[in-house]
């Protein structure tokens, strides 16, 4: 049986899964898909072809290297672009597919630009947006998805959640929750605090909320950064982080390095 959604996800549209040429597709997917089908929100789709790779790929000094011979060739702005091509239809075929397993409305929009401006543009005030890790593992085109486990990639890893006292913190525990349950993953909270004291009392409000929902561990961080954060979810091998906060606050070198699928969970929407 599905898990009810929320009070306070409730409003809840889309979840926008954000996903550029370098991303890792499998991981968001799962976490894209697992917010979807847990809040009864669409999963949209949004690829981001880099435009400084194909200003690159017009220069006259661009090299590839051939997988097989290892050896340079000029690189041809119609390789780039057939590419592009490629990926995006392979993502538009997982996301049917995946839509399709879970009953789930779905769209896909392929747009050119740089991730946190078309991020941004794209996700509204009532969407959940989904950022990819960014490594290159893009699957091949006849890759098939588990049928046998809905979410392979994420049941293995645990969802986090930063659970920071802020005013957006109970929403992003109660999304985690959603996505722990829907994909059969452990949630621990990560509680940044100065003090023993701090971190049982954000401990005890956590566990207050989360007193009918999925079982959690708890995970003192005594640095609140962004850096700190993102350090930890790398070194623990999160299979997915949600993030009271927004897109703007990670620099762009920072969304590079993305450790794993980031939820990023906006406060309330007065929409």
């Amino acid at each position: 049986m599905q898990n009810p959604i929320p009070a306070d996800t409730a409003k809840v549209r889309r979840i926008v899964m954000a996903l550029d040429t370098a991303s890792s597709i499998l991981p968001s997917m799962e976490a894209a898909a697992g917010l979807a089908l847990g809040l009864h929100a669409e999963l949209a789709g949004l690829f981001i072809e880099d435009e400084r790779l194909l200003r690159f790929a017009g220069l006259p000094f661009a090299r590839e290297f051939g997988y097989a011979s290892a050896s340079a060739r000029p690189l041809a702005p119609a390789s780039v672009e057939r590419a592009l091509r490629v990926q995006s239809e392979q993502l538009r075929r997982l996301l049917a597919a995946t839509a399709e397993r879970l009953s789930l409305a779905w769209t896909l929009e392929v747009v050119r630009g740089e991730m946190r401006r078309s991020a941004l543009a794209r996700a509204g005030p009532s969407d959940l947006l989904v950022l990819g890790r960014s490594q290159y593992s893009w699957p091949g085109a006849s890759r098939r998805v588990d049928t046998a486990r809905r979410f392979p990639a994420l049941v293995a890893h645990r969802v986090a959640v930063v659970f920071d006292g802020s005013a957006t913190a109970p929403r992003a525990l109660s999304i985690g929750g959603t996505l722990a349950g829907v994909t059969g993953s452990e949630l621990i909270v990560l509680v940044p605090a100065a003090s023993a004291q701090a971190f049982n009392d954000l401990r005890q409000r956590a566990a207050q909320q989360l007193v009918d929902g999925p079982v959690a561990n708890y995970l003192l961080l005594g640095d609140s950064s962004r850096e700190s954060i993102l350090r930890t979810a790398r070194e623990r091998h999160f299979g997915a982080l949600l993030w009271p906060g927004r897109i703007e606050d990670l620099t762009p070198a920072q969304l590079v390095e993305l450790p794993c699928p980031v939820v990023l969970i906006p406060s309330h929407s007065h929409s």
